[in-house]
């Protein structure tokens, strides 16, 4: 426009369009085949035994919550899905975790231990399956060497693992502090 080739702006416009649908087409198969993959993991039983599993570290992690609470499920079930990169079933699960986390948080205008590190776990979300990045390069005819995924991936679980370092020693500093 500020050229003032105004002919091909039209053009641009349209092919731009075009491209996003055709993504935005592509992703959203994507996405739907992953969460059938999902729903059959739970319907399976598959998703309850990982849970069970999860459950022990699970503790170690929030160690303010019980090992029979719900959110601990919840907790679980998010892990899951963003273990698989599956961001549109981990949604879900986090708005649920959350609720039930303040269902259960006894001053109500203050975010709980539990609630802070669950959101650093789902905002560093370790991922095995980077399946977005994946699909938007091979959509986009990027070629990806599969380091690139292995970095991803242990990038991923390094950044989780600092930040439930960083929360352990935050709140080491915090509980030390007179109020």
């Amino acid at each position: 426009m500020f050229t003032g080739n105004f002919q091909d702006m039209g053009t641009l416009i349209i092919n731009s369009s075009e491209k996003a649908f055709s993504v935005f087409l592509n992703l959203a198969l994507m996405m739907t085949f992953w969460n059938g993959i999902f729903e059959i993991a739970i319907k399976s039983n598959l998703i309850h035994y990982i849970t069970i599993i999860l459950k022990k570290p699970l503790c170690l992690i929030f160690p303010t919550l019980k090992n029979n609470d719900i959110a601990l499920n919840l907790i679980a079930g998010n892990i899951i899905a963003n273990f698989l990169g599956l961001g549109s079933a981990a949604t879900p699960l986090g708005i649920k975790t959350m609720e039930e986390l303040n269902r259960i948080n006894d001053q109500k205008n203050i975010a709980s231990r539990a609630m802070i590190i669950f959101i650093l776990l789902n905002a560093s979300a370790p991922t095995l399956f980077p399946t977005s990045i994946y699909s938007l390069r091979v959509l986009n005819g990027g070629t990806t060497s599969n380091n690139l995924f292995i970095l991803m991936i242990c990038l991923s679980f390094l950044s989780c693992l600092i930040g439930i370092i960083l929360e352990r020693i935050f709140y080491r500093i915090a509980k030390d502090k007179p109020l």
